[in-house]
């Protein structure tokens, strides 16, 4: 499980020569210190709160990215789960037309598995932009810069994620579902981007 390694482990099985793990399973990652960042500011935010219903708000937020951070670590291994079936639907055997049929059906369900793990990573990541802004608006100048960077993290984990998604997409025969899931994911990448760029415009006006 790379969800239990250390940092140091999995940085070093990440810079190693196999094929696992990589940029999904790094974004995942990078998805989950964006909750965590997340959750932090809330809970210095709450702390320091007189308003109760800003602090009930915040209050919530924080536990909606504690729940977040542990969908993304799960995603961690996910990732690597759904490489490694992949490579074994191609190692089935194809000797009889029989065995062909089976393989190829079974490829075709492994590429729409792994093209699914990275883009369920990246609509969560894009749906957290909008926790990070609410957190944002009660945060002070100190507190921005942290805010920047989990909206920073967020932001990356959907571009990077959902270029894992069209490179996974390509083997799929199904017109339909690849139209699908690029419309889907050009929309999530518009609006990450946009809404990163509107919080940096924030930062922009505080004294």
């Amino acid at each position: 499980m790379l969800a239990d390694l250390t940092i140091r482990e999995y940085l070093a099985k990440t810079a190693s020569g196999n094929s696992v793990p990589a940029g999904g399973s790094a974004s995942a990652i990078g998805a989950a210190l964006a909750a965590s960042l997340t959750e932090k500011i809330a809970n210095v935010i709450v702390a320091r709160q007189e308003n109760a219903e800003v602090k009930t708000q915040l209050g919530n937020i924080a536990e909606c990215m504690n729940a977040l951070r542990e969908e993304f670590i799960q995603c961690i291994d996910r990732d690597v789960d759904a490489y490694n079936e992949l490579l074994a639907a191609h190692k089935m055997p194809e000797g009889t037309n029989e065995e062909k049929m089976s393989r190829d059906e079974q490829i075709q369900k492994s590429v729409l598995i792994a093209a699914m793990v990275p883009f369920d990573v990246a609509e969560m990541a894009m749906r957290m932009m909008d926790f990070i802004s609410e957190v944002a608006k009660q945060a002070d100048k100190k507190l921005a810069v942290d805010v920047c960077a989990a909206m920073s993290f967020a932001r990356s984990a959907v571009v990077s994620t959902l270029l894992i998604v069209k490179e996974n997409l390509f083997p799929l025969k199904s017109k339909q579902i690849v139209q699908e899931l690029t419309k889907k994911s050009l929309d999530i990448e518009n609006n990450a981007i946009q809404k990163e760029q509107e919080l940096l415009d924030w930062i922009k006006t505080l004294n």
